[in-house]
């Protein structure tokens, strides 16, 4: 991996831009459910919260063959931008205005996330034009640990400053200034120019090249897959909006929620380095398969340890969010591999579209269900057992286990 870095210097320069962008995001999403747990103490409003990050997502199948033809680079660059504004509007809004209330912190986030669905649809499709070949998992690989290391590195210090009773202000000046790196860093990348800068998007175009990518989703293993990620989502987002109050009931504070956020993103290293080291040695069906139901245990056994050890459940939590990290850096992989270079930025956003829809879903149920539940746990018995039944769906498919490693998938042309 070290010596992919050494030698694509274009490489280099994406890897230090998408550590950044990430983590801005990251960070954003956050401290924006902790605040707004913190601040009300109504699941509702994390539910609704959710939803807003996730809502974009359910549109993002509209900027997909726009972000094929569009000069990926320049996406990037306007993207970050457009979210160290919206960054930037949440740190001065109460010096500006007394107390703008949730609804307002609820349109930032919808505007934060619109412009990260346009950032992630670029960079998912500039990656394979900058990596190649059997270097592109080690490629994502290496994106996922250099964004979670440093990204652990400033959620300490991020997380220090709250305990000692740091302003919003303070926190979201330090949001701002990981997404304005990733700015800077963003001016050393090269990308491929516009595809037909001249040429205009009609609508019968448009549709039709809308219509291709569907048809590529809804065929051969990418629709079980696609359907696995969109039931993934669901849970996962029904389980997110709740764990402020999970934290909270089990460990004391809501501060426990960057805790367990903080300890999910070191899950992530885990992820990249059972990634780096299953890709050469085992089908991807059995990866899949294997992740999935593996995550659903951890997930309820975190649940079940959590208050009678609190240490063994960190463990546990940590191995949950490595595996499920695992299911995101080969879906990823397969849809930057498997479609023609072409397609990669609409079966992106297609897919990215029908997670949203799933996420916006599974949030706002999940912002229920924390206010009706006698108990927020069984939120999280359900989210692993969604994940169990996941990976037993993806088993009996014979779509799924007809997928080779990771290293042997040929990307279909003729598109």
């Amino acid at each position: 991996m070290s010596k992919l870095f050494k030698r694509n210097t274009n490489f280099r320069s994406l890897l230090l831009f998408t550590s950044f962008f990430g983590i801005g995001r990251g960070i954003f999403a956050m401290f924006m459910m902790w605040a707004i747990h913190a601040l009300y103490q109504n699941p509702i409003y994390t539910g609704v919260a959710g939803a807003m990050f996730a809502a974009p997502m359910m549109a993002s199948f509209i900027i997909g063959p726009f972000v094929d033809r569009w000069c990926k680079v320049a996406v990037l660059r306007i993207s970050c931008f457009v979210m160290l504004i919206a960054v930037g509007v949440v740190m001065v809004a109460p010096n500006v205005f007394d107390g703008p209330g949730a609804w307002f912190m609820l349109f930032s986030i919808l505007m934060f996330s619109i412009a990260a669905v346009f950032g992630n649809a670029a960079g998912t499709a500039l990656l394979p034009q900058v990596v190649g070949g059997d270097d592109l998992v080690k490629a994502n690989v290496m994106v996922q640990i250099t964004g979670t290391v440093t990204g652990l590195a400033i959620g300490v210090v991020l997380y220090v400053l709250m305990v000692r009773g740091a302003a919003f202000e303070l926190v979201y000046g330090v949001n701002a200034a990981v997404l304005l790196l990733g700015l800077v860093f963003s001016f050393g990348l090269r990308g491929a120019r516009a595809v037909a800068e001249a040429e205009q998007v009609s609508f019968k175009a448009y549709f039709n090249e809308l219509r291709a990518g569907l048809s590529f989703v809804a065929k051969g293993a990418m629709l079980p897959l696609v359907i696995g990620m969109i039931f993934m989502s669901f849970a996962a987002d029904m389980a997110y909006v709740n764990l402020p109050m999970f934290a909270e009931e089990h460990l004391g504070t809501a501060t426990g929620f960057i805790i367990l956020s903080a300890i999910a993103m070191a899950g992530g290293v885990i992820g990249s380095y059972i990634g780096g080291v299953v890709a050469p040695k085992l089908a991807l069906w059995k990866i899949f398969v294997m992740c999935f139901i593996a995550a659903g245990v951890a997930r309820i056994l975190f649940v079940m340890v959590i208050p009678d050890n609190f240490t063994r459940a960190l463990l546990i939590h940590v191995l949950y969010a490595g595996l499920a990290s695992t299911v995101v850096i080969f879906f990823r992989s397969l849809t930057q591999k498997l479609p023609p270079s072409h397609f990669v930025g609409r079966v992106t956003t297609l897919t990215a579209s029908f997670q949203g829809v799933a996420a916006a879903f599974g949030a706002l149920l999940g912002g229920y269900l924390g206010s009706v539940l006698p108990r927020v746990d069984v939120v999280f018995f359900i989210q692993g057992a969604a994940y169990i039944a996941i990976g037993l769906g993806l088993f009996v498919s014979g779509r799924v286990r007809g997928l080779p490693k990771i290293g042997d998938v040929v990307a279909e042309e003729g598109l």
